[in-house]
């Protein structure tokens, strides 16, 4: 008598968390609200400096991640190793942008509004919590904290870039203005200190993806025995 497989979960648990992947980025989206970058009447916002917000670059990581998945997870298919990358970078972009927005730039006494909300707090809280209890389906190498460091760096070569040939020399955070930074010195020290935490929290997010779980998870998530580039015997060196 040959045993019977092990029943696979319904299709139902996929389809509420690509639903849920689905809504947060739509959220995200109308909140970033890129049509603020051609309002060239706001000097913070328009003529496309709204793109130049590392807030506004790590949520739209965030939000292209979160399509990847759930229309992935709509699929029944795992997107791949080099979405998993993808992930990474957003967890790792919008944890910087949540501790750089309540540490540095957070003002007190300030009013609530629901786009700081969204963009600082929730979107960061919920990428890194997405990241701890669905891990990747394969452990991720050291140097992909290396790696994540690469798009923090550009950005912060295209501001200080932005900001010597603009007319008016605007800087998107004070951080990057050595005027208000104590000069060139203040703006390496907060540099090299931001790009410091980075890599901490990139060698975190690597340490996290080896969680000894994640083949159970995927397995529920995705109604495949073993998902695109799951590791089958699962070791964790």
């Amino acid at each position: 008598m040959v045993a019977a497989s092990p029943a696979r979960p319904g299709p139902i648990l996929p389809v509420l968390v690509a639903a849920a992947l689905l809504l947060v980025a739509t959220v995200t989206f109308v909140v970033i609200d890129p049509l603020l970058a051609w309002d060239d009447a706001n000097p913070f916002l328009g003529r496309g400096r709204l793109f130049l917000y590392f807030t506004t670059q790590s949520n739209l990581l965030a939000v292209t991640a979160c399509v990847v998945f759930g229309v992935a997870l709509v699929r029944g298919r795992h997107p791949g190793q080099a979405a998993e990358y993808l992930r990474g970078l957003a967890v790792v972009d919008m944890a910087i942008t949540g501790i750089v927005a309540n540490v540095l730039l957070a003002e007190p006494g300030a009013p609530w509004s629901f786009s700081d909300f969204v963009l600082h707090q929730a979107v960061p809280v919920l990428m890194v919590a997405w990241w701890i209890v669905v891990p990747p389906a394969r452990p991720l190498p050291v140097t992909a904290a290396a790696l994540w460091l690469v798009h923090p760096a550009i950005w912060t070569a295209t501001a200080l870039t932005y900001a010597a040939e603009s007319s008016d020399h605007w800087y998107p955070y004070f951080f990057l203005d050595p005027v208000e930074a104590g000069g060139w010195g203040g703006v390496a020290v907060f540099v090299a200190l931001i790009h410091l935490v980075i890599a901490v929290l990139g060698l975190g997010a690597v340490l996290a993806s080896r969680a000894r779980w994640s083949g159970g998870v995927w397995r529920t998530l995705w109604r495949e025995e073993h998902p695109e580039g799951v590791d089958h015997g699962h070791s964790r060196r």
